[in-house]
């Protein structure tokens, strides 16, 4: 941090100790945001604005004394940022996500073991096969180009406040050709940089952390400009990471459900994860175009459905839902939530439900935890609080009480920065062991 900026981080985490009744310490390690994985090998692939930057996951396997015989758990997947690093770093590691489109973002993403010549020569080719493909239907409609092909528009709601006709052109010629690539390594490779264009290529605007529409906007689509200036930096990434020699760790990707661990995992030794923060953000409605795009979804109610099996899932119909309930925290947890509670009904029957729901979700996670863990045992929970209906919810101290309800021991929470210009907010790393 600029001297600024680290004295006002300074400034601002006294307040923090003031009220936190665990230990806690402020750490200097640079943007924690994911701004930095951006500028980063792999990282920068595919764009996940909620996650977490690289260089917080390096720190935390320093940190929590991770080796090659500690298998590493992250339940809250995202987009893979600390299995990109643990595949690194030469360790094990498994990860769980429940949004299927950020699961195979992050499977994909994992994909190394190729031959940096032999990927050069296909990349050359395939891409001359699109060039062709789509130069030859230049003049024609999207129209005539999804009769000629029997292809499928995405079955999203409104699909051209998305994208405009001729860029959905393009998209789907790209598509067409990205699909029917046999070796199944490379077809991830291309899937990949197919999903994230779809997204960069969408009329919207990237906010931190959702998007907006960008109606009647002027920007310049170039489909296969983008496409192919993704699919070159994957190509020479991949490349130097064949030069590397490196010691790659062994890693998989689980479709799942993190209350359920036990369904997946077993004797974990270290977990190092970012759950959803209780701020309403939703990691299906910000996937949405691409779950759709992608045909991974083709009917509206499976974002429903997700969202509502989402911890902190908050669009559409889980929206609705929370409406109709009467939430209240369960009985192991009720006296820690007990006053957030009350002063959230007092505000909004709906931010208590809200919140109730995430916090009752998040304690079924950490029950679960519970039976998978091997001693001795450590794990690092980066949470956000967050301010519902003007009341502050404290996420990381509501968390720790929880990890100590089943047992666990708060080591230390960790104040990794200050978020925006509101003086209670802030971003921590809840450390445990066991």
């Amino acid at each position: 941090m600029a001297a600024t900026q680290l004295h006002l981080f300074e400034v601002a985490t006294k307040t923090y100790h003031q009220t936190v009744s665990f230990p806690s310490r402020a750490v200097d390690i640079g943007d924690v945001t994911f701004l930095d994985g951006q500028k980063e090998p792999v990282h920068r692939w595919f764009r996940l604005t909620p996650s977490y930057s690289p260089a917080l996951v390096r720190f935390l396997i320093e940190h929590l004394d991770c080796n090659r015989t500690t298998l590493i758990l992250d339940p809250f997947l995202g987009k893979g940022t600390t299995l990109i690093e643990t595949k690194r770093h030469g360790l094990p590691a498994v990860g769980i996500e429940l949004n299927p489109l950020l699961k195979l973002a992050a499977e994909y993403a994992l994909t190394w073991e190729v031959n940096g010549a032999e990927l050069e020569a296909f990349v050359r080719s395939q891409l001359a096969r699109i060039r062709a493909a789509i130069a030859q239907h230049h003049q024609k409609s999207l129209e005539e180009v999804v009769a000629s092909y029997g292809l499928r528009l995405p079955a999203i709601h409104n699909v051209f406040r998305w994208w405009r006709p001729e860029v959905l052109k393009d998209l789907l010629l790209v598509r067409r050709e990205v699909f029917s690539i046999e070796e199944v390594a490379y077809r991830q490779l291309f899937w990949l940089a197919l999903a994230a264009c779809a997204l960069d290529c969408a009329n919207v605007h990237r906010n931190h952390p959702t998007i907006t529409f960008d109606d009647d906007h002027t920007r310049q689509i170039d489909v296969l400009r983008d496409f192919e200036a993704k699919i070159r930096r994957m190509t020479d990434d991949l490349c130097d990471l064949a030069l590397s020699s490196a010691d790659f760790g062994q890693t998989s990707v689980i479709l799942g459900n993190s209350v359920h661990l036990a369904d997946y995992v077993s004797q974990v030794d270290r977990v190092i994860t970012s759950p959803p923060y209780p701020n309403r953000f939703s990691y299906v409605h910000t996937t949405r175009p691409q779950l759709f795009f992608m045909e991974i979804f083709n009917a509206a109610h499976q974002s429903a459905d997700l969202d509502c099996q989402a911890i902190g899932g908050t669009w559409g119909r889980a929206t609705s839902e929370l409406y109709a309930a009467h939430l209240e925290p369960e009985a192991a947890i009720a006296s820690i939530l007990q006053p957030l509670s009350l002063e959230l009904r007092q505000r909004s029957q709906l931010m208590h439900n809200y919140a109730i729901k995430y916090f009752n979700m998040l304690y079924a996670h950490i029950e679960s935890l519970r039976k998978v863990v091997r001693r001795p045992f450590r794990g690092a929970y980066v949470v956000g609080n967050s301010r519902l209906s003007g009341v502050e919810v404290h996420t990381d101290v509501l968390l720790a009480r929880m990890f100590e309800q089943c047992g666990f021991k708060v080591d230390e929470i960790l104040i990794l920065r200050k978020r925006g210009g509101r003086k209670k907010l802030f971003e921590t790393a809840v450390c445990i062991s066991l």
